[in-house]
């Protein structure tokens, strides 16, 4: 042991005191409330030895005040190391005997000097115990585990009398399992008020507390991208911003094997790409300073991957780099790019990241925050005809699509192939916002449009969040479409896939007859018979004027 040792003699009342105090203060069990043990001060404390004891552990969330939630699910394993020993005196609190095999652990221990110990000897020996425990498979009270319900609490009853190790051996999901702690029964009345406890308690209460792990994630606030609204364009850069905390572990989940975890992970679909260049290298915040990537910080992979289950980003942090930094704040920012395989629509561009920690020494688990989605969005155009009351579509026509109404070569988002035989192209993989559509060149025997129709995409967002959705509403010519339009030559939204549908009808013109044809020289000659005409009738009333 790394602790002093002495010859067992008896275990006086101080000596509970010592052990269940330093539980409770070292053994990391911080409880609000705690039942402490001390010395009874009457000179004749008398324990009922023919009483059995009762543990209720209630656990709580740590939090600010005090008076976190209580937990349910977390499961709590109870070992007795010590057992009572009839004194000289009947009844008299004499001593405790050593429970095979913890006595290996607790021979020469002096129970008045563990008082003395400091936090860190009274974890050694707590952990020596449990360790104890686990090799030699003891047994433990009641046979197994014990889960808490509802109410946060789990009771053991029917205790003989002595000292117990309390282990949690299963944590509440998305928390942290407390270290171990020793707990007496019987225990003394709370000290208040500077006075010792008068009588001893046989049903003793503890309120472990466990730290919560969590993982937050969102757009970060970038003024200067116009992207972070939650739309996005090929070839957008998205900002990410993580936020988490390092967990307080105990000493003991640095010496399980492997170190402590604490690893960020981020799996990304196609149509984002990780980046890690500047200006969109990766960063690392922790506390109030940046930590450059490094085998004593974390480890940094940052790659687009093709398989959907690797992880296109992840940051394992070094177990000393945990041990150092406990309770810290951590940042991240990190950035991605909207690719060709963007989808279009509800589906959305996701990226899920999960933090991977340690439940228990030695035991990972993970937490998943709701996923961040990006989203595109598309404007089809149908370009048609309507000739004797029969709507048909054209070919041959094509547009281009602008951001402003000048719809100059800056401002260009695209341009269209000719539209095929179903008169359709698509404007696919855009953001949100007010956009200009041009047509560029009309289909044989028909006129262009006149000026660019103007057509705004606004995004529809999730009630009491503000994130959008992936559905639409629609504008056109600052008209609003209602959602119910629908046809085949008419304008409309297609619902849950984020397309704008843009019904564009053209009419017919005047053309000229083939070069060469006997038409040309007919129109020629009818043309020069009109000049002549017109010409005579001014001559003449200029001449008429002149008289």
């Amino acid at each position: 042991m790394l602790m002093k040792r002495k010859q067992l003699t008896k275990w006086a009342s101080r000596s509970a005191a010592a052990l269940l105090a330093g539980a409770m203060v070292f053994g990391g069990a911080a409880m609000a409330a705690p039942v402490q043990t001390w010395a009874a001060e009457t000179g004749d404390s008398i324990v009922d030895e023919t009483k059995t004891g009762k543990l209720t552990i209630t656990k709580k969330a740590e939090s600010e005040d005090g008076n976190g939630a209580v937990l349910s699910g977390a499961g709590y394993t109870l070992y007795q190391v010590m057992e009572w020993k009839t004194g000289d005196q009947a009844g008299a609190y004499k001593s405790y005997k050593p429970v095979a095999p913890f006595d290996e652990v607790l021979v020469n221990v002096e129970p008045d000097d563990l008082q003395n110990y400091s936090s860190k000897e009274l974890e050694a020996l707590i952990d020596e115990l449990k360790q104890k425990a686990e090799t030699e498979k003891v047994t433990p009270v009641g046979g197994g585990e014990k889960q808490t319900g509802s109410d946060g609490q789990v009771v053991f009853e029917q205790l003989p009398l002595g000292y117990y190790l309390v282990v949690e051996t299963t944590a509440p999901t998305d928390y942290v399992a407390g270290s171990p702690f020793l707990i007496a029964i019987p225990s003394t009345d709370n000290y208040a008020n500077g006075q010792a406890g008068t009588q001893w308690v046989y049903e003793v209460e503890a309120v472990p507390k466990n730290s919560k792990v969590g993982i937050e994630k969102d757009l970060a606030e970038d003024p200067g991208n116009r992207v972070q609204d939650g739309s996005a364009a090929v070839g957008d850069i998205i900002k990410y911003e993580i936020n988490t905390v390092i967990p307080d572990y105990a000493e003991e989940y640095f010496e399980a094997g492997g170190g402590a975890v604490f690893t960020i992970k981020d799996t990304m679909s196609a149509g984002l790409a990780i980046q890690n260049q500047d200006p969109y290298a990766v960063e690392v915040w922790v506390g109030e300073q940046q930590v450059s990537a490094g085998d004593s910080t974390y480890l940094l992979t940052a790659e687009p991957q093709t398989a959907d289950t690797t992880p296109d980003l992840s940051i394992a942090f070094a177990s000393e780099f945990i041990q150092a930094n406990r309770g810290k704040n951590v940042k991240v920012f990190y950035y991605a790019e909207v690719t060709e395989d963007a989808v279009v629509g509800v589906p959305g561009n996701e990226n899920m990241v999960t933090l991977e920690y340690n439940n228990a020494p030695g035991v990972t688990d993970q937490v998943t925050p709701p996923e961040v989605k990006v989203y595109s969005f598309a404007i089809d155009v149908v370009k048609f005809t309507e000739e004797s009351g029969n709507k048909e579509p054209l070919e041959g026509a094509e547009f281009s699509l602008y951001r402003g109404s000048e719809c100059t070569d800056d401002q260009l988002v695209g341009k269209s192939v000719p539209t095929g035989k179903d008169g359709t192209i698509s404007f696919s993989q855009i953001d949100a916002g007010t956009y200009y559509l041009k047509e560029t060149k009309s289909p044989a025997g028909y006129t262009l449009l006149t000026s660019p129709i103007k057509i705004e995409i606004v995004p529809v967002t999730e009630e009491g969040t503000g994130k959008l959705t992936g559905e639409m509403e629609l504008k056109v010519n600052d008209q609003v479409i209602s959602p119910d339009a629908s046809g085949a030559f008419v304008t409309h939204i297609e619902a849950g896939k984020g397309t704008a549908v843009i019904a564009v009808e053209n009419h017919k013109g005047f053309t000229l007859p083939a070069t060469g044809g006997t038409g040309v020289a007919l129109f020629l000659l009818i043309g020069a018979a009109g000049i002549l005409t017109v010409s005579a009738v001014l001559v003449k009333k200029s001449r008429k004027a002149a008289k």
